[in-house]
């Protein structure tokens, strides 16, 4: 069974559904019709003091925020939205296609705001003709590019965001090379998600060959990462299952929650009802039972991808994930035996949190469950003890804990004890 938060802790705040781009496959909802954009007719967004009040009744739930849009730099009152989430000491990364107006002016508000932990920057190709057919935008390209490159000079963490397309899904190695050159830590790879977009969508083999190519070069030591989840019966693959509903909500440019980005269905207004009623709603319930009961009843891979995409199943005429097949019958293949110097220090790099279910453990986007016997395990993970002593104290169990919370980066392995300030 997927276990479900009491409330969200990773939030999507769309500040507004404006946006200088015009990507046939964005997940941008709140537009009609995607050709013609006719924006003068969406309703203004909240202004920054109602963001606010959403932001008192939001900050004792959560641990990570992710402005978004449309542009979100294109909310007339964006610097305010933002110095509200940094007073509060709430964190938040910025997903933003990079076309700013006053570049040098925004990099500089981000640098000076330690609660930006990082950009996740729209880069859909390798060069101009590739990106700009999923961007819409002539000259799109340079700016982009030209302005991952001021933010990472000036300090500021950069990602890159890719939608793997029919124009792009060869290249995907050499855009994940121009992320590097231009000083982004990862580049980030992502499925299209959205109504069918027949000129825009690989074909299935084009897609497997592209999540394999990048699987390969992720094990090669390529700084890029799934965004999304692939269904593992689809292709085996390395990415992992969405949270949405599970841990995860987006709230709209007029306050409403919804269960992601991707899907249209309003659980509850935040602007006059509490995280817990919409979270906790009937709407939201009968989402999160979209997935097929084979997925969570049949599947051995259920547990690493949690199934399909439920946005696609309520959006798509099918009613279903096209990616979505077969239960996988068989066990996934074992993680591959780690060989460990005994000396390691173990030091986490996450926040626990108690649920009605157990316990969490929370790092970023991750939101992972651990066993109440296991929590003094972690707690011995402080950077002082040596796998040698975790074993003489928890046995091989505490080791496969250790060593399964590492791979998900949970915990960091130190050769020395760091040195006390």
């Amino acid at each position: 069974m997927q276990l479900t938060l009491n409330a969200p802790v990773l939030y999507s705040l769309e500040l507004t559904p404006l946006c200088n781009n015009r990507c046939p496959g964005c997940f941008n909802v709140f537009i009609d019709d995607m050709a013609t954009r006719p924006m003068h007719n969406v309703r203004p967004p909240l202004a920054a003091a109602q963001w606010d009040n959403i932001l008192e009744k939001i900050q004792p739930h959560a641990t990570r925020l992710k402005l978004t849009g449309g542009e979100p730099t294109l909310h007339p009152e964006f610097e305010n939205i933002a110095r509200s989430i940094a007073a509060r000491g709430m964190t938040f990364t910025l997903f933003t296609n990079a076309r700013w107006r006053n570049p040098a002016r925004l990099v500089e508000f981000l640098r000076a705001t330690p609660q930006c932990v990082g950009l996740l920057i729209s880069l859909h190709g390798a060069d101009a003709e590739t990106h700009e057919a999923y961007s819409g935008v002539r000259g799109s390209f340079n700016e982009t590019v030209d302005n991952i490159r001021r933010a990472t000079t000036g300090g500021v963490n950069v990602a890159t965001s890719t939608v793997m397309t029919q124009q792009n899904f060869s290249q995907l190695g050499a855009v994940i090379q121009l992320s590097a050159q231009l000083g982004a830590d990862h580049a980030v790879i992502n499925r299209y998600l959205g109504q069918p977009l027949p000129e825009i969508e690989p074909s299935e083999e084009e897609l497997k060959r592209a999540v394999l190519d990048v699987d390969h070069l992720i094990q090669n030591g390529a700084r890029a990462k799934f965004g999304n989840c692939v269904p593992q019966c689809f292709v085996e693959n390395s990415s992992t299952g969405c949270l949405a509903g599970v841990a995860y909500c987006a709230i709209s440019p007029w306050g409403e929650m919804r269960p992601c980005n991707h899907s249209p269905r309003i659980v509850g207004n935040l602007l006059n009802e509490s995280v817990q009623a919409a979270w906790h709603s009937a709407e939201m319930d009968a989402w999160r039972g979209l997935m097929p009961d084979t997925c969570e009843s049949s599947c051995a891979a259920f547990s690493k991808c949690h199934g399909a995409c439920r946005a696609l199943i309520e959006i798509r005429d099918e009613q279903r994930d096209p990616l979505r097949g077969a239960p996988i019958a068989f066990a996934p293949k074992p993680a591959a035996r780690a060989t460990l110097y005994e000396g390691l220090l173990p030091r986490a790099q996450c926040h626990l949190r108690q649920e009605e279910f157990g316990m969490v453990l929370m790092r970023g986007n991750k939101v992972v469950p651990l066993a109440t016997q296991d929590v003094p395990v972690l707690m011995a993970c402080d950077g002082a003890h040596t796998l040698r002593a975790i074993e003489s104290e928890f046995g091989k169990r505490g080791l496969r804990v250790v060593v399964g919370l590492q791979q998900r980066g949970l915990i960091e392995f130190l050769e020395h004890a760091p040195f006390a300030a």
